[in-house]
């Protein structure tokens, strides 16, 4: 095995051993405001408003209406959340999309309709498109492409094509902005033929980022288009294509930073070499960095460009699963995939966590092998403190761990033990999160300590609880919450 060939074979490696759980994705998220005392809870698609106190619920949106991982602003007062609509009316729906995405479906469509004209059709399906594999933006260049079809291409297609394509349900997404005091006075900040999902709002709340799955290929296959838009104005800001699903707001939240790919178009089976980069977003007068987007000049600028600067810091192995966490001005906290060189075929990779400071550039590794062991893969989910001196780490089948930086163990503590284990070796059903400076919320098992004294009389169900950092129970938030609501 040559050098070159062994470095390749240990990053694709690498590569698998981050994706490797990609499509059990944890589908349900808790997450709370700065204080602890407003949350917002996805489960199922379903998306209620959490009072940190009592535990009490507000339904704001039912079962399978939503996206994954809505927002909640850092006093609590607003939350951001991705909605599914259905398409009832097509031509209605198409003219709510930006004029960027309908110019891509449009465009894919006369592409996709000259090639039905020259070769016909094979397999009673449509020909695929060369390059795009996103399953939502490839329904609707067909479903456009049914809609506008002369007689002649009408007739290659065929009535029962034509029948199914127009049967299959078609949605679109919304990123709706809401007040958590009158969650109906609800606001629309985008629109999507894409998924858009994974809202954030800035630490000074006057801006919200999310993603939009990228065109070229499926979640988590080909990275995704992040977008900011600040409250005060009306059209969103097209910021990067391809990132991880990882970003985060400075804390100034002048700036955001994300990890990309070399390029954009890369093979997910292969290994993809990546950059930790910030990009400033605001201007000295308070504004967004946005140009118009390049489109055609009939075409209104509803979509703008960011074009603020971007500082690269770190060179990583890319993958779309990897996250980052500010901890002050000065430091980055990320995953990513470590090897050493030189290297064996007997070395493996080290999925871990880095800090970065982008004082000096310097980078560490920060966590201690021990810690490494533990995680089985699941680093990707840390949850850094306000303070940004501890760490929320999941292990294998649920387990949960607070790891203290600085490298005291004793420090750190074990929250969810093994013999409180659930679930497989997959990633947790539910990510655990900080409530406020000093709590944190996770799910446990019906043999946890928190629930029953004796774990061979088990509590009725599994639980959210509410713990401090030694370990302490401090309420069991979920007690008073329907079956379905905990059904993991």
């Amino acid at each position: 095995m040559t050098k070159k060939t062994l470095i390749n074979f240990l990053l694709i490696a690498s590569y698998i051993a981050i994706t490797f759980f990609i499509g059990c994705i944890p589908e349900d998220s808790l997450q709370w405001s700065l204080d602890g005392s407003k949350g917002i809870y996805s489960k199922n698609g379903a998306l209620f408003l959490v009072d940190g106190n009592s535990g009490s619920l507000t339904q704001v949106a039912s079962k399978e209406t939503t996206t994954l991982w809505p927002a909640i602003s850092p006093d609590g007062s607003l939350f951001a959340y991705g909605q599914i609509i259905k398409v009832e009316d097509f031509n209605s729906s198409f003219k709510l999309l930006p004029p960027v995405e309908v110019k891509e479906i449009k465009a894919h469509a006369e592409t996709l309709g000259q090639k039905i004209l020259a070769d016909g059709i094979k397999d009673g399906n449509l020909p695929s498109l060369e390059g795009y594999s996103n399953e939502q933006h490839i329904a609707w260049v067909d479903r456009y492409l049914i809609e506008k079809a002369d007689k002649q291409l009408t007739q290659k297609i065929g009535p029962e094509i034509i029948k199914k394509i127009k049967e299959k349900e078609l949605p679109y997404y919304q990123l709706v902005l809401a007040a958590a005091a009158d969650p109906n006075n609800k606001k629309i900040l985008a629109t999507s033929s894409r998924q858009l999902w994974r809202s954030r709002f800035s630490p000074d709340a006057k801006l919200i980022a999310w993603v939009v799955d990228n065109i070229a290929g499926k979640t988590f296959d080909a990275g995704f288009d992040l977008y900011v838009a600040a409250m005060s104005e009306k059209t969103p800001v097209f910021v990067a294509p391809a990132i991880a699903i990882g970003y985060d707001f400075r804390p100034d939240s002048r700036a955001i930073a994300y990890m990309k790919p070399e390029v954009e178009n890369f093979d997910k089976d292969k290994s993809v070499l990546g950059s930790l980069v910030e990009q400033t977003i605001i201007d000295p007068n308070g504004k967004l960095f946005a140009a118009p987007a390049n489109l055609d000049g009939n075409t209104p600028p509803a979509v703008r460009t960011c074009t603020g600067t971007v500082k690269e810091f770190a060179g990583i192995l890319y993958c779309s699963w990897m996250y980052i966490s500010y901890a002050g001005d000065s430091r980055i906290f990320f995953s990513s995939s470590k090897m050493t060189l030189p290297s064996s075929k007997l070395d493996s990779e080290k999925q871990t966590i880095f800090c970065l400071d982008t004082v000096t550039g310097a980078v560490s590794e920060i966590l201690p092998q021990i810690t490494i062991d533990f995680t089985q893969g699941n680093s990707n989910l840390f949850a850094l403190s306000h303070d940004g001196q501890k760490i929320l780490l999941h292990g294998k089948k649920n387990t949960l761990g607070i790891y203290a930086l600085g490298g005291d163990l004793n420090l750190s503590k074990l929250l969810i033990e093994d013999n409180e284990s659930f679930g497989d070796d997959a990633p947790p059903k539910l990510v655990a999160q900080w409530k406020g400076p000093d709590w944190v919320s996770c799910l446990v098992s019906e043999k946890s300590h928190y629930l029953t004294e004796d774990p061979n009389t088990p509590h009725q169900r599994k639980e959210i609880v509410i713990l401090d950092t030694n370990g302490k129970l401090i309420q069991v938030l979920s007690k008073d919450w329907p079956d379905e609501l905990l059904d993991y």
